[in-house]
């Protein structure tokens, strides 16, 4: 069992905030009933894009494992994401749907999985993984 950095994972679900957060204000003020299912779609998209994105800021940190740092990661953005979204259920005493929330987590986990493989495969390939690293390679 490799052993987690929690540094790393909370890093990686700040990351995910960084996307998610106005992607799911936008959501809530554009989507209704009445939307368009390509509205739908692309929201969805880019909420899939924020959880890879949180793996991808774990998996980079964590080159021993990082594909459990990755799923970590973006599991902790959608338990955040998650907590303040029953919370603002129950104060405007809307439904709370708990058979859907294992299966939103393992959606959240595979996507930061994704992240986190993509993470591993850059850095593994030899590509510069940052600007500085990019500049120290130029000719002079």
């Amino acid at each position: 069992m490799p052993k987690i950095d929690w540094s790393v994972v909370k890093t990686g679900a700040l990351s995910g905030l960084v996307i998610l957060v106005p992607v799911t204000l936008l959501s809530l003020l554009i989507i209704d009933d009445d939307s368009s299912a390509y509205a739908k779609l692309g929201f969805f998209g880019l909420t899939m894009f924020g959880f890879a994105a949180a793996g991808y800021g774990a998996g980079k940190l964590a080159p021993l494992a990082p594909m459990a740092h990755g799923a970590l990661g973006a599991g902790g953005t959608w338990a955040m994401i998650q907590a303040f979204g029953v919370v603002r259920r129950l104060i405007s005493g809307e439904d709370i749907n708990l058979i859907g929330y294992p299966l939103q987590a393992m959606i959240a986990a595979g996507c930061g999985v994704f992240g986190a493989v993509f993470a591993d495969w850059v850095r593994r390939s030899g590509r510069p993984t940052s600007v500085d690293e990019l500049r120290s390679r130029l000719p002079r």
